[in-house]
């Protein structure tokens, strides 16, 4: 390996460990948002007819 080599493999991890951190701040308000969805009211339906 050459040093361009190594400056790739270390820009990459930091992508990737970006990444990861990113992922899972998303995840973790998906689960928030699933949380509110969950503890609302269910909608009452009236029949028509």
């Amino acid at each position: 390996m050459n040093r361009e080599d190594l400056k790739n493999y270390k820009y990459n991890q930091m992508w990737i460990e970006d990444q990861i951190e990113y992922i899972e701040i998303q995840r973790e308000r998906v689960n928030k948002l699933n949380n509110i969805m969950i503890g609302m009211p269910k909608r009452k339906y009236k029949k028509t007819r």
